[in-house]
């Protein structure tokens, strides 16, 4: 999985980018919760897009992360207008060619690739917010505990059945599947917020 200088440049922009949005304006006033933010979103984010391309890219599928200049923009815009109460977090996806290229010829990725795609994004966020309460759990670091609740968020917003998002794809896939992935997000929002 090679990314090219355009993508990589594409993904530190948005996630630069939701490092401000879901730290502000809290950071105005304390500025170490960049840091802890930055950890979160690089994790959270960038291992979500990550996991999305990996898994198209298994499948045969060409993928690439493209950022989407007005939903950035919109993001910040909304973050600074509700003085970070509203947090829409969709700065770009990963554009999926939805043809797989194999030794046996070119074929479509049908609705089961393209939701299992789509729920490789919010399970890494599931398993990163996992992660992040076990380290909390440890070491009581309460920077580890915002980073699970971000993973939880984001995991739960990309779940939202309304195209583009991947919950659209999981749900056109499989409803059982989706709901499972559903029910593991609001059992961490219990440990997690």
């Amino acid at each position: 999985m090679r990314l090219h200088a355009e993508e990589i440049k594409d993904i530190a922009i948005a996630a630069a980018s939701l490092v401000f949005i879901f730290s502000y304006p809290e950071f105005l006033s304390d500025a170490s919760l960049l840091g802890v933010s930055a950890v979160a979103i690089a994790s959270g984010f960038v291992l979500h897009e990550l996991a999305h391309r990996f898994v198209a890219n298994n499948f045969g599928a060409a993928a690439r992360f493209r950022i989407w200049k007005e939903g950035l923009v919109m993001a910040l815009v909304l973050a600074i207008a509700t003085n970070g109460s509203f947090v829409f977090a969709a700065p770009g996806a990963v554009v999926i060619s939805g043809l797989r290229f194999s030794l046996r010829g070119i074929s479509s990725l049908g609705k089961r690739e393209f939701g299992i795609i789509s729920a490789a994004g919010p399970l890494t966020n599931i398993a990163l917010a996992v992660f992040f309460s076990v380290l909390y759990n440890a070491t009581f670091n309460t920077a580890l505990l915002y980073a699970a609740s971000i993973n939880v968020s984001l995991a739960l917003f990309n779940m939202i059945p309304i195209p583009p998002l991947d919950g659209s794809k999981v749900f056109a896939w499989s409803a059982k599947a989706w709901a499972a992935i559903i029910a593991l997000i609001m059992a961490l929002r219990l440990f997690a917020g």
